[in-house]
């Protein structure tokens, strides 16, 4: 008989990634799916089709809408779009958030 493990408890069903730009919070798809279906548009020339497509499958319609209420330039929303895809990768060097760990979660007490 075969070997089996069951990896759910090491799974994240339930949380995505999230931006937060002005104070907005920008939910971010982290599906295998939809990053791996954009994986071949990150090339040095990328068309606005391209890009257009990227934006849709990383953000919600709700959140494309917020990030167009602040009316970024495009160099700023080129950052959010690759801000995001290091987030859901885990390559965003410049990663200013933490993850939040159970021990985060926790108030502790001192006993000094």
């Amino acid at each position: 008989m075969s070997k089996i493990i069951d990896i759910t408890d090491k799974l994240n069903f339930e949380e995505k990634p999230k931006l937060i730009i002005k104070g907005e919070e920008i939910t971010v798809n982290d599906s295998a799916k939809g990053i791996l279906e954009i994986f071949p548009l990150l090339k040095n020339d990328v068309t606005p089709g391209e890009i257009k497509k990227i934006c849709e499958t990383l953000f919600s319609p709700e959140d494309i809408e917020k990030l167009s209420k602040l009316k970024l330039n495009f160099v700023d929303f080129t950052t959010v779009i690759y801000s995001a895809i290091g987030l859901v990768t885990g390559s965003d060097e410049d990663d200013e958030g933490e993850e939040e760990t159970p021990a985060m979660t926790l108030s502790t007490t001192s006993d000094s």
